[in-house]
């Protein structure tokens, strides 16, 4: 016997255009906000690591602490670049 094929029933979906272009601005603002905080966060680590490597004797100290600056100023640099990233998407969607 050969079997029958059985359609799939799909589901309609409805479209909320509006609800979604709202969320998509709030999405937006939190990232805003997100970045700032890491970029404040990752510049104020940096500036420590850097004030520390300048007061402090030993070599070990000195060797960590320039490496921690370096890694913090980068990361800070990058949180930077995604601010201005998504500064430029905001201006660019009105």
């Amino acid at each position: 016997m050969v079997k029958k094929k059985r359609t799939k029933k799909t589901k309609k979906r409805s479209v909320k255009r509006l609800a979604k272009s709202k969320k998509l601005i709030r999405s937006t603002k939190n990232k805003i906000n997100l970045v700032v905080k890491n970029l404040i966060i990752f510049i104020a680590l940096s500036l420590i690591s850097l004030y520390l490597y300048k007061v402090s004797v030993d070599e070990l100290y000195i060797n960590l602490f320039s490496f921690s600056s370096m890694l913090f100023g980068f990361v800070a640099l990058a949180f930077l670049i995604a601010l201005l990233v998504l500064l430029f998407l905001r201006l660019m969607k009105k």
